[in-house]
């Protein structure tokens, strides 16, 4: 379909024209060389930053130069303070269990019965004992281990052996007994 304007052209609706200004050369330079310095200065000023940081790690170098023989004598000082500490450990261990065999050995005195005598006490491994000894009858043995139940210092009292045997023509019991301590 065609469309056909009657209108005076003074009436007319007048279309909008938006004409761009021409763009001279010196526009253009002006622009360039904007960006150009814009670069530059980006440039110069992250250079700046570079060097900065240069200097900075330069100086914290020469400082940690400085420091190491300080380093060296704290890591020193931390190693034996670490094994005077692992020392006095040692020493408060056995400080705390100094009287635990001597009165071990006293309990065990005391929880003896009468006909009973022993031959040889081992300690096999920690707080692990062996008790070796001769009685008249089964019945002292066995005295013997309820003694040692009864004793608070005593766990896990048991019997190994109990075998006759002879001592100057006399007929008695050997025995072997394990038993547990724990120190107090």
């Amino acid at each position: 379909m065609i469309r056909i304007n009657l209108l005076p052209p003074e009436d007319r609706v007048k279309k909008r024209e938006f004409n761009l200004p021409e763009m001279s050369t010196i526009y253009l330079v002006a622009a360039v060389v904007v960006f150009f310095v814009s670069v530059t200065l980006v440039g110069m000023i992250q250079s700046h930053k570079v060097r900065d940081l240069e200097n900075k790690m330069k100086i914290a170098t020469e400082e940690s130069k400085k420091l190491a023989p300080q380093l060296a004598k704290i890591k020193q000082i931390t190693r034996e303070r670490e094994e005077v500490d692992r020392r006095l450990s040692l020493i408060t261990s056995l400080d705390r269990n100094r009287y635990f065999r001597v009165k071990l050995l006293n309990d065990i005195g005391l929880k003896i019965p009468a006909n009973c005598w022993l031959t040889e006490i081992n300690e096999g491994s920690p707080n692990n004992f062996v008790i070796d000894g001769v009685a008249f009858s089964n019945y002292t043995i066995a005295d013997m281990i309820s003694n040692l139940e009864a004793s608070p210092v005593f766990t896990h009292v048991g019997l190994n052996v109990a075998e006759k045997g002879e001592i100057n023509k006399r007929e008695v019991m050997k025995f072997s007994l394990s038993a547990s301590a724990m120190p107090q």
